[in-house]
């Protein structure tokens, strides 16, 4: 679109104005060159209009583009910089510079020709990207972000753009994290985010004593109990991680997720009639959480009540195998095998046996 805008600015001014026979043959040779793709010989020719036109704006933006069709973006600068000395709303000019500016080196210099030629093109996708690229590039992080989000509207699955934007969002939380160090080093919050950077790369064990710091200061941080309770559950720890879970639920009732992550560490510890009515709230929700439904299968097998389980599991079996989580079906599968066994459903129990084999067969071989 740039390329059209740009080449018929230049023929349209090239006919009007009074120009010398030679410069306009050397325009018609220098349009045709890049036309039939000869870009060097265009550039020749564009450059000896220029000479014999050198106030001719649109004979500098011509050149230019094709200069930075070439990717000499260096001389392109000089050319579009020429060209909007001469005719500052020249169209196409201020997009193509921004570019070339920021293939350069020279981010800072790029952002206000590209935010003049986002007012001229407000809906132009590339433009957005170049500018979400340049404001980056000028460590402006916060900048970037919105221009890079326009951009990816129309392209959500490109690979660039979600770099891009995946970076922005990294420097503009490392940027805020040091703001946050510097501004209140001992603030609850400044431990929280220390915990959960451990979190992040994997240092458990340093995350877990600075959430219990955080927490030593302000009992009411939701989301260090929460943290703490995975961190338990993960290291086997069932009981600190049910008591942080019901620390978190007394703050936040409604929350759907802490009943199931509360009802799933009661279960391991063998206390199905606790955990049941936390799982039942859990698996109420409409949509249930993933896993919501087979751990209340399980409760209710623990309590040997065999016919709510396979009820239940079944209805887990129709969640698991539209999500294809493997894991969850296998489990699933096991428990429904159980259950028909209890009741002496032979067949239910050997067909569902089977496929939790054939699964568990499936899992080891991938994670080998």
């Amino acid at each position: 679109m740039i390329r059209k805008t740009v080449a018929g600015a230049f023929l349209a001014a090239t006919l009007a104005a009074q120009t010398p026979a030679s410069v306009a043959d050397h325009v018609r040779i220098g349009v045709a060159a890049r036309e039939a793709g000869n870009l060097q010989e265009a550039q020749r020719e564009l450059q000896l209009a220029v000479a014999g036109a050198p106030n001719l704006a649109e004979a500098h933006l011509y050149l230019g583009l094709v200069q930075h069709e070439l990717q000499d973006f260096g001389a392109a600068v000089e050319s579009l910089q020429r060209a909007l000395e001469l005719k500052p709303a020249l169209p196409g000019a201020h997009e193509l510079l921004g570019y070339d500016l920021l293939e350069v080196g020279r981010a800072e210099d790029a952002i206000p020709h590209l935010q003049l030629a986002l007012q001229e093109q407000p809906a132009n996708e590339q433009v957005e990207a170049w500018l979400g690229r340049a404001y980056l590039s000028a460590a402006r992080p916060r900048d970037a972000v919105p221009h890079l989000e326009s951009a990816m509207s129309a392209a959500p699955r490109n690979p660039r753009l979600l770099y891009l934007l995946a970076k922005a969002y990294t420097q503009l939380a490392a940027r805020t994290q040091a703001q946050l160090l510097a501004a209140g080093p001992d603030s609850p919050y400044a431990r929280l985010a220390v915990a959960e950077d451990h979190e992040a790369n994997g240092r458990a064990a340093q995350a877990l004593v600075e959430y219990r710091k955080v927490l030593a200061a302000d009992p009411g941080l939701l989301a260090a109990w929460r943290a703490v309770g995975d961190l338990e559950r993960d290291s086997g720890g069932s009981q600190a991680a049910a008591a942080a879970y019901e620390r978190a639920l007394a703050l936040d009732s409604g929350s759907v997720d802490l009943r199931l992550r509360l009802g799933r560490s009661l279960l391991s510890l063998g206390l199905a009639e606790q955990a049941l009515e936390h799982l039942q709230r859990a698996a109420a929700a409409d949509p249930p959480p993933r896993g919501a439904l087979e751990a209340l299968g399980k409760a209710y097998m623990d309590l040997d009540r065999t016919a709510a389980a396979i009820d239940t599991l079944l209805r887990a079996l129709a969640g698991a195998e539209d999500a294809e989580d493997a894991e969850e079906l296998m489990r699933v599968h096991y428990w429904l095998a159980q259950g028909y066994r209890k009741v002496a459903r032979a067949a239910e129990a050997r067909t569902h046996l089977q496929r939790f084999a054939a699964l568990r067969a499936e899992f080891t071989a991938r994670d080998e």
